[in-house]
């Protein structure tokens, strides 16, 4: 299963977008600043969006690729779908497609051939993802602690088995949740902040390098590989060298661009 990280940074960076993963042809996880490195080509065959939460840095791109897609989707009478836990959604409708903030494309062109569909997920119960090419993936929303309603998503494709924490902090959620994927090909996470900012990553819940130690010593089984993500711009010198004085050195990791 190929994941291409459009985006996997904590902030604005030169070449860097923020959270945004393009499992091709048809799937994207995110649609944040990154998602606007998807071609024209890639943007015609997304079919599923995936959300792990509505903050924005994980959400910017999705109104201006809706809007981008919107005469293909309207040409085609085939609507893009959002996949995303129900107190989501309500934000989404709510605050970005609600006719002030960006039109509301759950009801363009029309309330009967939308281009956009929002699709409520439930913890635990899995969906599958299929498109023009027969690819098909399965995903598994799994609940994991932040700020606001948030969830990861275990996805698989009868080989690989990846899962996707979106934003979390170091929680028995969290670890409750990690333990019950089993063996996991790859798990892409968060480290967002460097460990003297510990007490600032307790209160927003995300990750510094000693946190995601802890959490890894945790885990019955360890993943065969680790994506590091939403590292914050200023700090990621000081948490890539956290991380490497940390992380146990048979763990094979990296940091993806």
């Amino acid at each position: 299963m190929q994941i291409l990280p459009l985006g996997a940074s904590g902030g604005l960076e030169p070449q860097q977008g923020t959270s945004a993963f393009h499992l091709p042809p048809h799937t994207l996880v995110d649609a944040g600043t990154g998602a606007s490195r998807l071609s024209d080509a890639a943007l015609s065959s997304l079919n599923s969006i995936l959300l792990t939460h509505a903050h924005l840095d994980h959400i910017a791109s999705l109104p201006l690729l809706v809007d981008t897609q919107f005469e293909a989707l309207a040409e085609q009478q085939r609507a893009l779908s959002v996949y995303a836990l129900p107190e989501v959604l309500e934000i989404l409708q709510t605050h970005i497609f609600n006719g002030h903030i960006w039109p509301d494309f759950t009801r363009l062109p029309s309330a009967d051939t939308p281009v956009l569909r929002f699709v409520p997920i439930t913890f635990w119960q899995p969906f599958t993802l299929s498109g023009e090419s027969n690819r098909t993936l399965q995903a598994t929303p799994f609940p994991v602690t932040h700020g606001v309603p948030t969830c990861g998503y275990r996805i698989s494709d009868g080989t690989t088995q990846v899962a996707i924490s979106g934003d979390t902090g170091l929680s028995e959620t969290t670890i409750s949740s990690l333990n019950r994927l089993g063996a996991l090909d790859r798990l892409v996470i968060e480290c967002a902040f460097s460990n003297h900012l510990d007490a600032l990553a307790e209160v927003a819940h995300h990750l510094t390098p000693q946190r995601l130690t802890v959490l890894l010593d945790s885990l019955d089984t360890l993943p065969e590989e680790l994506w590091i993500t939403h590292l914050k711009p200023k700090q990621r010198d000081t948490i890539a060298m956290e991380l490497r004085q940390q992380l146990p050195s048979t763990l094979r990791w990296e940091l993806p661009s």
